[in-house]
């Protein structure tokens, strides 16, 4: 990249860098862009070596362990431990020929993760004020009991420049979330930290969303997501995933997030589903889904810069679908895969998406 060059096969690189340049080469907003505008994330080094390898983090991003309450559809048993109970009682999820599924393997939890996580926090006393974000993620991270630990040493560093992102389902307990959010509030009060970020997980709407992101109740998602609403001093952000379960009617997500618009800023965030090609709209083709992206698009605002990112970002990813006719061996394997959950969960995805159910 510092040659002017993409990093591909042909120039001698890995080839893990072509979902951004395929977003780029369509006119659209990539990761990579979004990320190279974000203030202060870049290492002091870089700016005197832009090569150097040896800098100081201005970012850290902690996957603090799998607990979970949910078991999303395109999640896996290292980041849920709901997925590895299921996985545990109903065994390995499988393609049509037999072989199994990526990521639905048994995993034992690492035995030495407290002590990673401890030296982690180690690393915070002593480092910590150097940094400008941290994010906390999981799992739910407000379940996990290493949270409580996070927050006793943002107290004990205070740095009055980090900003301190938790992403989170939204579907917790309220005592456990109200109480939570008050000691972070106390946090941003006395200067501790600079501000807090909550980064809401929702990728669609009604009984979609509650097949796609099982066994989520979108009443009590509502019920926290319009408390943080009211809570101004939170800078409240939307981390959508794209998957074929949720495209269609991901529109109305956005106009329920369009109603709180008035009252305060709402950055919306979009991307594809990874590892997951069953799951990954690209098997339907665009054509499958034009409606389904006019809808979205036509209803995404533009009243402010915010927004106006947030929408060609998302422009850039539907239009990168390719214009293909559906590939039906590999919609064959998106059906054996929810057949299989259907199973497990008592659920009938031909009912709530009977616009995937196109003959094999």
């Amino acid at each position: 990249m510092l040659e002017g060059k993409w990093p591909t096969v042909e120039n001698g690189g890995s080839g893990h860098c072509m979902f951004c340049k395929s977003v780029e080469d369509s006119g659209g907003i990539s990761d990579r862009i979004t990320q190279l505008q974000v203030p202060n994330l870049a290492p002091d080094e870089l700016f005197n070596d832009p090569t150097a390898t040896s800098v100081t983090p201005k970012i850290l991003e902690i996957f603090m362990n799998s607990t979970c309450n949910l078991k999303c559809t395109y999640c896996t048993t290292h980041d849920s431990s709901q997925w590895k109970a299921e996985v545990q009682k109903h065994g390995v999820l499988k393609h049509p020929d037999g072989s199994h599924m990526n990521g639905y393997a048994d995993v034992k939890n690492h035995p030495d993760q407290r002590y990673f996580f401890e030296k982690t926090l180690d690393w915070l006393k002593r480092h910590g004020h150097k940094l400008r974000r941290l994010h906390l993620l999981g799992g739910e991270t407000f379940y996990q009991s290493e949270l409580q630990e996070m927050l006793d040493v943002l107290k004990h560093i205070k740095n009055k420049h980090l900003e301190f992102n938790i992403v989170s389902n939204l579907y917790v307990k309220e005592n456990i979330f109200y109480s939570y959010i008050e000691q972070i509030k106390k946090l941003c009060k006395d200067k501790d930290i600079a501000r807090f970020d909550l980064t809401a997980s929702i990728d669609g709407w009604g009984e979609e969303q509650e097949y796609a992101r099982f066994p989520i109740k979108m009443k009590i998602w509502q019920k926290l997501f319009e408390h943080v609403v009211n809570e101004r001093w939170i800078y409240l952000n939307i981390n959508q995933t794209i998957t074929s379960l949720t495209m269609k009617h991901q529109y109305q997500l956005i106009e329920y997030i369009n109603s709180f618009r008035h009252l305060r800023p709402i950055n919306q965030h979009q991307s594809f589903v990874t590892n997951r090609w069953w799951m990954h709209p690209d098997i339907f083709g665009f054509d499958f889904w034009k409606e389904a992206i006019e809808n979205t698009l036509k209803i995404m605002p533009e009243d402010n810069p915010m927004n106006q990112r947030s929408k060609k970002y998302m422009e850039g990813k539907l239009n990168s679908i390719p214009k293909i006719l559906p590939d039906k061996n590999k919609i064959k394997t998106l059906h054996y895969f929810l057949d299989q959950l259907d199973k497990r969960r008592n659920t009938n995805w031909k009912k709530i998406f009977p616009h995937l159910d196109i003959s094999s």
